[in-house]
C-alpha cells in the first residue's frame, strides 16, 4: 500500500527567455528593494531589471556574500524599511535569494534576524510585502523552496530555517540571466541542482511526485550540464539547465535535503569550498552508500538515467565532475584526516541527516568520508 503524502507549492512560477523584463505588471506595490550580489549590481543586471519596473520607486541593496551571515540580513532588512519597500527582489544565487525572502518578513516585522533565528524566540508575522525570487544560476533551487539558509558568525554555523513566510509570490525563470555564468560556476550550481534532486528521490520523505520531478531533472542535468559548461552560448542548453534547478527545487521543496547537504555546511564555513562543490563532492560516495536503504529505487534511477546499477550511475557521476575541473576528494579542500571527526560531528548535527537512506551515525559518516579524502 503506498504511503500518505502531501503536496504544496504555492509559488506562482514563470519560465520564458526574457521575463526578468517583464516584472513590473505583477508587482502591486510602489517601493521595490532589489537585493544581489555585488557582481550583479557592478554589471549592471540588477539595475536593467530595476529600470523595467516603470513607475515604481527602486532601491538597491548588493552587499551580499556567499553563504550569507545574520549581519548582512540585518542590513539588507535596515535598507528595505528605509525604502519602505512593498516589494522585495531576490536577484541572484541562494544567498541573494535566502537574504530577500526573510527581508521581505522583516520590512514589517520588528527585531534582527536573530530574534527570530538560532536561538531567537520571535516568530514571524503573516507576510504583507511581495517577494518575488529571480534566480541568475542554475542550482540553487531557492526560488521555489521556503527555506533560507544563513551564517550565525557569532556560533561559527551555517542553518536553515524554514517558515511558510519564505514561500515567494513569483519565481521567475529566465534563461538570459544565465548566459554570463562562467564554466565553473555553471558546473557547481549544476551539480548542486542534481543533489537537491537525487535527495529528494531517496529521501525517507519521499513522493510519487517529487520522484517524478526529481527523475526528470536528473536526466536533463545529465543531458546538458556538459553542454553548458563546455559552450556558456549553448542556449539550450542554459534553457534546460535552469528549467532542471527549478523542477529539482520543487522536488526538494516537499521533502528536504539529506546527508549530503548536511555535511557541505561544515565544508563551506571551515573550508570556504563554494555549496555546489561542498555537496556534490560527497555526492558519487553517497549513491554507493545508500544502495543501502534504497536498492529498488537506486535500480530504477539508474535504468532510467542509462546505467546498468548505482555502481555504475556513481563513477559516472564522479567522471562528469572531473571533466567540469571539479573536485573529487576532500583532500583537495583542504581537509585531512584529523579534521574528519570534527565534520562528522557538525554534519550529524544536522537534523536532515536522517532523512538519508543508510544509517547515519559517527562510524559511518567518518567511514563515508575517509573514503573520499
Amino acid at each position: 500500500m503506498e504511503k500518505a503524502f502531501h503536496y504544496y507549492m504555492p509559488v506562482k512560477i514563470l519560465f520564458d527567455y526574457g521575463v526578468s523584463q517583464k516584472m513590473a505588471s505583477y508587482i502591486a506595490g510602489e517601493n521595490v528593494l532589489i537585493i544581489s550580489d555585488p557582481f550583479l549590481y557592478q554589471n549592471g543586471v540588477a539595475q536593467r531589471i530595476g529600470e523595467s519596473l516603470i513607475g515604481k520607486t527602486v532601491g538597491y541593496f548588493s552587499d551580499i556574500e556567499p553563504n550569507p551571515s545574520c549581519e548582512s540580513v540585518d542590513a539588507a532588512a535596515a535598507a528595505a524599511r528605509a525604502l519602505k519597500a512593498d516589494c522585495v527582489i531576490g536577484l541572484g544565487g541562494g544567498s541573494s535569494m535566502d537574504v530577500a525572502k526573510i527581508v521581505a518578513c522583516l520590512t514589517r516585522d520588528e527585531g534582527s534576524i536573530y530574534d527570530y533565528y538560532s536561538g531567537g524566540t520571535k516568530t514571524f508575522s503573516e507576510r504583507k510585502t511581495m517577494l518575488i525570487c529571480v534566480p541568475t544560476t542554475a542550482g540553487t533551487g531557492s526560488e521555489v523552496t521556503n527555506v533560507g539558509v544563513f551564517t550565525n558568525k557569532k556560533a561559527g554555523i551555517k542553518m536553515p530555517l524554514v517558515t511558510d513566510r519564505f514561500w515567494a509570490d513569483y519565481a521567475v525563470i529566465d534563461p538570459e540571466l544565465t548566459y554570463s555564468l562562467p564554466p565553473a560556476v555553471t558546473a557547481s550550481t549544476g551539480m548542486d541542482a542534481f543533489c537537491h534532486a537525487i535527495e529528494a528521490y531517496w529521501n525517507k520523505e519521499s513522493q510519487p511526485m517529487c520522484d517524478m520531478l526529481a527523475m526528470g531533472a536528473m536526466q536533463l542535468i545529465l543531458r546538458f550540464i556538459k553542454r553548458a559548461y563546455d559552450d556558456p552560448n549553448d542556449l539550450e542548453a542554459r534553457g534546460a539547465m535552469i528549467k532542471a534547478s527549478m523542477i529539482a527545487g520543487v522536488a526538494f521543496s516537499q521533502t528536504r535535503t539529506t546527508g549530503i547537504h548536511a555535511l557541505s555546511f561544515p565544508l563551506t564555513t571551515e573550508y570556504h569550498a563554494s555549496h555546489g562543490t561542498a555537496c556534490s563532492i560527497t555526492l558519487p560516495a553517497f549513491i554507493r552508500l545508500c544502495r543501502e536503504g534504497a536498492a529498488e529505487k537506486l535500480q530504477a534511477l539508474s535504468a532510467y538515467l542509462g546505467y546498468a546499477d548505482a555502481g555504475a550511475l556513481a563513477s559516472a557521476v564522479e567522471a562528469l565532475m572531473e571533466s567540469m575541473g571539479m573536485p573529487t576528494r576532500l583532500g583537495q579542500l583542504g581537509v585531512r584526516e584529523e579534521n574528519l571527526e570534527h565534520i562528522t560531528k557538525v554534519g550529524l548535527g544536522a537534523a536532515i541527516i536522517q532523512l538519508t537512506p543508510a544509517v547515519m551515525n559517527e562510524q559511518t559518516v567518518y567511514a563515508l568520508l575517509k573514503s573520499i579524502l
